[in-house]
C-alpha cells in the first residue's frame, strides 16, 4: 500500500531532491565539493537575507541546538528559555545540561508567546546574557512572532538571542541578519525539505565574537574550529560531511526559492484548518495569528482523537499525534513541501473517512476549505 507521509519532519522530498541524492559521490576535500558547498552557501544567504555565512554539519536538529548551548552558555551564564512546547522544553533541557543558570518562561500548549512575555523576562533576569526562543513549535502547531518579539526588547545590554528555527526555516520567513537573531539553529528534513542529518547555525557578528572569546567543552560542536574552515576560500567541512545530503539540499534550495513559497504555505495551511474546523475537529490553536505555516494541530470533542489517527494511518495516511502531556490527545498534520489542492483534499478526505462513527454533520467540509484556498 502506498503511505502518504503527513508527519512534520521527517517530510516528503521531491523527486529532484531524492535524484539529486542520489548523484555519484565526490570527494570532500577537493574543488567539486567547495563549488557544491559555496552553492549551497549562496543560497542559504539568499534565503535568509543575510551577508554572513551558514555552518553545516552532520547532526539533527538536536545538535544544531546543542551546538548554540555548548558555545554560549555553561556553569557562568544565566539563561531565559521561553517555552510553549515540546521543543522549546527540548531546548532548555539541552542548555541546562551545561551547567548554566536557567530562568524559565512558560506558556500554555496552543497559545502564542507575546513580545509582552518576553519583555517582561528579560527585564526581570537583567543578569541573563542568553534568551532562548522558538520559532515554531511543532508539538502544538504554534508559531512565534520572532521579529515582533525582538523588536519589543531593550536595545542596549540584551542578551545573546538564539532561537530555534529547526521546524521553520524553508516554510516561513526567517530573516536573522534583519530582525536581530544573534544564533539560529535548523535542520534539513523539515522546511529545507532535504532528508534528515545535516545541522544548521547561522551566527550573528556579536554572536561569533562571543563565541571567540569562551571555550567551548565540546570537540564536534565547537563552531569556531568550524568557522576556519568555512571561511577559506575553498570552503569545506572539519570532519566527513555527508556529500549526497549536500547534493540533496542544494536541490532543494531551488524549489524553496519559488516566488510565493512562503504565500502557499499560508495558503494551505489556512484552507486545510477551514475543512478540519467543519468536519467537527478542534484546531489547538484558537488564534489564527499563531498558527503554524508548517503543521497543523487538532483534536476532536468525541475523545475519538487516537482511534481517528490509527484509522488514518490504517488507509494510508500518516500523521504525527501529540506528545508531551497531549500525547494520545492530538493529530499533527504537515504541510511543508508543496501542497496545492489536490493534497488538501486528499489530507480532509481522508480525515472524513477515518471519523467514522463520530462523522456527525460534516458535509460542508470541503466546500469550506475550497472557498478558503481560492479566497
Amino acid at each position: 500500500m502506498n503511505r502518504y507521509l503527513m508527519t512534520p519532519g521527517p517530510v516528503p522530498v521531491s523527486a529532484e531532491v531524492s535524484l539529486a541524492s542520489a548523484r555519484p559521490l565526490i570527494g570532500h576535500r577537493g574543488h567539486d565539493f567547495s563549488e557544491l558547498f559555496s552553492r549551497i552557501e549562496a543560497k542559504m544567504s539568499r534565503l535568509l537575507k543575510s551577508g554572513g555565512k551558514t555552518v553545516i554539519f552532520p547532526a539533527s536538529g538536536t545538535g544544531s541546538l546543542e551546538s548554540l548551548a555548548v558555545n554560549f552558555t555553561g556553569p557562568d551564564t544565566k539563561v531565559i528559555s521561553v517555552s510553549c512546547g515540546v521543543f522549546g522544553d527540548r531546548f532548555r533541557e539541552i542548555t541546562a545540561f551545561t551547567g548554566a543558570h536557567m530562568a524559565n518562561v512558560d506558556v500554555e500548549p496552543g497559545e502564542g508567546v507575546t513580545p509582552e512575555t518576553v519583555a517582561e523576562a528579560v527585564l526581570k533576569n537583567p543578569d541573563a546574557s542568553v534568551l532562548l526562543l522558538t520559532q515554531n513549535e511543532t508539538s502544538t502547531g504554534v508559531f512565534n512572532r520572532i521579529d515582533e518579539i525582538i523588536s519589543a526588547l531593550p536595545r542596549n545590554n540584551r542578551p545573546l538571542i538564539l532561537v530555534d528555527g529547526v521546524s521553520s526555516v524553508g516554510a516561513m520567513p526567517c530573516y536573522p541578519e534583519e530582525w536581530g537573531i544573534d544564533g539560529l539553529a535548523t535542520a534539513s528534513q523539515k522546511g529545507l525539505l532535504t532528508p534528515p542529518g545535516l545541522a544548521l547555525v547561522w551566527l550573528s557578528e556579536r554572536a561569533w565574537d562571543a563565541a571567540s572569546k569562551r571555550r567551548c567543552n565540546n570537540y564536534y560542536f565547537d563552531l569556531t574550529r568550524q568557522k576556519k574552515d568555512l571561511y577559506k576560500e575553498a570552503p569545506e567541512n572539519p570532519y566527513t560531511p555527508p556529500v549526497s545530503l549536500y547534493f540533496a539540499l542544494d536541490a532543494a534550495l531551488d524549489e524553496i526559492s519559488a516566488e510565493g513559497w512562503f504565500e502557499q504555505h499560508i495558503r494551505a495551511a489556512r484552507s486545510l484548518a477551514a475543512g478540519i474546523e467543519s468536519l467537527g475537529f478542534e484546531l489547538l490553536v484558537r488564534d489564527e495569528k499563531f498558527r503554524s505555516p508548517g503543521v497543523t494541530a487538532f483534536s476532536h470533542p468525541s475523545g475519538e482523537t487516537s482511534a481517528i489517527a490509527k484509522r488514518l494511518k490504517a488507509i494510508g495516511v500518516e500523521p504525527a499525534g501529540g506528545q508531551g502531556k497531549l500525547k494520545g490527545k492530538l493529530i499533527r498534520m504537515s504541510h511543508y513541501h508543496d501542497v496545492r489542492w489536490p493534497e488538501i483534499s486528499l489530507a480532509l478526505g481522508s480525515l472524513y473517512a477515518a471519523l467514522g462513527d463520530a462523522r456527525g454533520d460534516a458535509g460542508d467540509f470541503m466546500r469550506r476549505a475550497f472557498e478558503t484556498w481560492e479566497a
